[in-house]
Parts: structure tokens; C-alpha cells; sequence
């Protein structure tokens, strides 16, 4: 199985716990963010620059 990182901590994902993957507004690359860093908001990066809350 494929891991998930999340976009915002870097940490591993594990597959049992809730998360959540969007694709990019800006490039389309697949985002993964674990429910811990969506709860608090924290800030995400993609590799192409864009930046969101």
C-alpha cells in the first residue's frame, strides 16, 4: 500500500485514522491532510508553490 503523508505535519497517515485528500486549485496534484492539522488549521504547501489555510 501507498503511503499517505500529510501535506501540512509530514507525518505518515495511518490508513485506519480520518483524513482527507483534494486535489490542488492551482496544479491538481493530490493533497492529503490528517484530522489533527484540519482541526487547528494549520497551513499547508504544495510543491508547486501554492499555500492554503
Amino acid at each position: 500500500m501507498e503511503k499517505i503523508i500529510c501535506q501540512s505535519c509530514k507525518q505518515e497517515i495511518p490508513q485506519i485514522e480520518p483524513y482527507v485528500q483534494f486535489k490542488c486549485p492551482q496544479c491538481g496534484k493530490l493533497i492529503a491532510r490528517c484530522e489533527k492539522c484540519r482541526t487547528f488549521g494549520h497551513s499547508y504547501k504544495c510543491d508547486c508553490g501554492f499555500e492554503g489555510p
